[in-house]
């Protein structure tokens, strides 16, 4: 007896021959679409996972679109790239990866919100990240949120002391944001020294770093007019003298002293620190507010000065003064929990709560469990981000 095949039978059978066909085919194209994705072929790469994509199997469809928007996205075709990211993430929502490239797309289209908002999406439930921390400063910085910036990059270092981008990304914003040259140059010559010498950035910052250089130069502090020499023994012998004599409790010699010492050399740091003290400790905190700026004129980086000028101008409500000072204290010494809190209270008398909030948040992550700190948290949860 003959037996027949229906027409159904050899129609289905075709089908299952073709669909097994389109799945080799993809899989083939997919394979090669990566092969050139690795070795920088990004046109190729292109061209075969879009091949793929026609027939891609499920399982193997975010791998296909995550790849297919990395290979278009080093081609600069950034909408495409989009299309095939937004196609992965829907199928792996929390692929970091994924949400890191969506954000940077952003970045190149100036999108400064949703750019953060993928970066954050990124960070979520993950230790801190300096190269997210940087796209975070990244696209507070474009939005003009310079504090959020500053702060993001300083935890970018705390996160990854050898990030050498975040060098490269504070010295600018010293530099063009916080009028601070001599940190703006420490920034630039320690990103020449970490980065890749390729890294286009590098020429940039050497210039910048030069030209600050000449700035930092001319702001040295010069002998005041008529002043021809510092006589810098007969003026050490005078503070240690006036030392003693603070040590016994004689504030008339050692003022006396001290004065003496700052007319044989105006460029006595410890002089003028140490009639700055005199005047604190008799209540005089306008006069010790001037030898302090004096002093901290005389030697820029040192640290006791700097923190007891800024404390003594947010005493006498200078906020201004405070500021810069805390400024620089931020900038050479960013472990230092203090100034953090000092500078929350800085922006907040100045009009600026949400900037209150961010060095608020930020005294929190540095300083060690006090009643200081417990009162900062609450404070900082006041005010609006």
């Amino acid at each position: 007896m003959k037996r027949t095949i229906s027409t159904g039978v050899i129609l289905l059978t075709g089908l299952l021959l073709t669909s097994g066909c389109s799945e080799w085919i993809s899989k083939r194209a997919m394979d090669r679409g990566l092969v050139a994705l690795r070795q920088g072929d990004y046109a190729t790469a292109t061209k075969q996972l879009e091949k793929a994509s026609k027939h891609i199997k499920e399982a193997d469809a975010p791998t296909l679109y995550y790849n297919l928007g990395v290979a278009q996205y080093n081609l600069a075709a950034y909408e495409p790239a989009m299309k095939a990211f937004l196609a992965a993430l829907a199928l792996a929502p929390t692929d970091r990866e994924t949400l890191v490239y969506i954000g940077n797309i952003h970045l190149k289209r100036q999108e400064w919100a949703e750019a953060a908002h993928r970066f954050e999406q990124a960070a979520a439930g993950r230790p801190p990240d300096a190269k997210l921390l940087s796209a975070l400063a990244q696209a507070a910085n474009g939005a003009g949120h310079t504090v959020a910036a500053r702060l993001y990059l300083i935890q970018a270092l705390r996160a990854e002391e050898n990030y050498a981008p975040a060098y490269y990304d504070l010295g600018c914003l010293y530099d063009d944001v916080f009028a601070l040259p001599s940190e703006a140059l420490d920034q630039y010559k320690i990103f020449a020294i970490k980065a890749d010498p390729k890294d286009p950035r590098v020429a940039k910052a050497n210039a910048s770093a030069l030209r600050l250089q000449q700035v930092v130069s001319r702001m040295t502090m010069q002998l005041p007019a008529g002043v021809k020499q510092r006589n810098t023994g007969s003026a050490l012998k005078l503070v240690e003298d006036g030392d003693r004599q603070r040590a016994a409790h004689q504030m008339a010699k050692a003022e006396k002293d001290y004065r003496e010492a700052l007319a044989q050399d105006p460029l006595c740091h410890d002089a003028a620190y140490n009639l700055a003290m005199i005047d604190q400790s008799r209540g005089a905190m306008a006069e010790s507010l001037k030898f302090l700026q004096a002093a901290v004129r005389i030697e820029p980086v040192r640290q006791t000065s700097l923190l007891a000028c800024a404390q003594t101008a947010l005493t006498l409500k200078d906020y201004r003064t405070a500021s810069g000072v805390l400024d620089r204290l931020i900038a050479r010494w960013p472990a230092l929990s203090q100034p953090y809190a000092s500078m929350a209270v800085v922006q907040q008398a100045l009009g600026h709560p949400a900037d209150a909030r961010l060095y608020a948040e930020h005294y929190v992550r540095l300083a060690p469990p006090s009643p200081d700190r417990e009162r900062y948290e609450s404070w900082s949860k006041t005010l609006p981000q």
